[in-house]
């Protein structure tokens, strides 16, 4: 089996570092393990390996615990799914979700639940193997700052997009466009769009900016001013369209 095994992996840990620094899961305490084997045992029922020879399963192995962490081997047309229920099913264990692939690092203890708050989702969000589907596409069930800031760092090419969504009249956007992030949110049917271009460079406050309209700060465009000066510097700094303003609103999102 093992000569078959993919190479993509999920990871699930506890998010308390110390525990993470053990090396076998008999010296966690008794709560944590009862939570990784529990986790285990949930993925191996809600998706079953292939039980023939030729057969394409969700996964390409039972998952196992490997020191302190749980080891999931997803399928390669499986990979988002499966990413996507184990961070549903981590979550409520405070437990780690990595994929060293897709440079994936997800910490549940402070995050944005699409069952509570404004109920985000995330659309472009870097869950897909390229070599399958092309550019990263995907929905994450929860995002962290951290993450947030992960998934705005892998937007590189003109035309690669980040949405976090509400519903089709409120959301909040993210565009890689001519060497440039356009920033857009939609804060619903009578409330003008508002959108911002700022350099790449300035991505960790373009994150700090989703991440505070996600928590509902209304004052989310300062982290942008921050990160650039004023809306005017931004526009100057990456070309003569780019402006903090209203235009008319289009709440397509992202197919």
């Amino acid at each position: 089996m093992l000569g078959v095994m993919s190479s993509f992996v999920i990871v699930v840990t506890p998010a308390e570092e110390e525990f993470r620094e053990l090396a076998h899961v008999d010296e966690l305490p008794p709560r944590l393990r009862a939570d990784l084997e529990a986790l285990r045992d949930e993925v191996a029922e809600r998706f079953p390996e292939a039980e023939a020879i030729g057969e394409t399963g969700a996964l390409c192995a039972r998952p196992e615990i490997e020191g302190v962490g749980v080891v999931i081997r997803p399928e390669v047309i499986t990979r988002p799914l499966v990413v996507n229920a184990v961070m549903r099913l981590a979550a409520p264990r405070q437990l780690r979700v990595t994929a060293p692939e897709l440079g994936l690092a997800a910490d549940p203890r402070e995050r944005i639940d699409i069952d509570v708050n404004r109920r985000p989702t995330m659309v472009g969000a870097g869950i897909a193997d390229h070599s399958v589907r092309g550019r990263p596409r995907g929905t994450l069930p929860w995002v962290t700052r951290e993450l947030l800031g992960q998934l705005v760092d892998h937007l590189e090419i003109d035309g690669d997009r980040l949405d976090l969504e509400v519903d089709d009249e409120r959301w909040f956007r993210y565009e890689r466009s001519g060497g440039a992030l356009v920033v857009e949110a939609a804060g619903g049917p009578d409330v003008p769009l508002r959108r911002v271009m700022v350099p790449v460079d300035v991505a960790t406050s373009a994150a700090d900016a989703g991440w505070a309209w996600a928590r509902c700060d209304a004052d989310w465009a300062r982290y942008l001013e921050a990160g650039t000066g004023s809306g005017a510097e931004a526009g100057d700094a990456v070309g003569p369209a780019a402006q903090l303003g209203t235009e008319p609103s289009n709440p397509a999102t992202a197919a």
